[in-house]
């Protein structure tokens, strides 16, 4: 009786290792583009949840709050640095990416207390990257 071995050979292993590193070096940087665009997604609501708190808070005491509760602007799964530079009658929020997020094109996102929205460090302009 003879048994037969089923198997595959090394230039078959080979063969596929190679289509799927092809695949994968297509793949890795649209999903990376996703994983920007989803950040910064998360980073204008955040952006836009806080204003609207300062707002209320104006509203309330006559004048724009110095600090903002972390409640407020804070998620586990944001990637972004928040900062708020406010005075009494005007405040900019900031959102800086980081780590890998740190290359996207659109550098840090702005927003003003009249609404204006802006960019700094950033390859693109503010009307690009507030309507991607």
């Amino acid at each position: 009786m003879r048994r037969v071995l089923a198997g595959f050979t090394l230039t078959e292993l080979l063969f596929v290792m190679a289509v799927i590193a092809i695949l994968s070096s297509f793949v890795l940087p649209s999903y990376q583009h996703t994983q920007q665009k989803g950040q910064r997604t998360l980073a204008k609501l955040a952006l836009a949840k806080t204003a609207h708190w300062l707002e209320r808070a104006a509203s309330i005491s006559g004048n724009y709050p110095s600090a903002v509760p972390d409640s407020v602007w804070q998620s586990s799964e944001l990637r972004y640095r928040l900062q708020v530079q406010s005075q009494a009658q005007s405040f900019t929020l900031i959102a800086t990416p980081l780590g890998v997020h740190a290359q996207d094109d659109c550098g840090s996102l702005t927003l003003g207390h009249t609404g204006e929205r802006g960019v700094q460090n950033a390859a693109l302009s503010a009307s690009q990257c507030w309507e991607r």
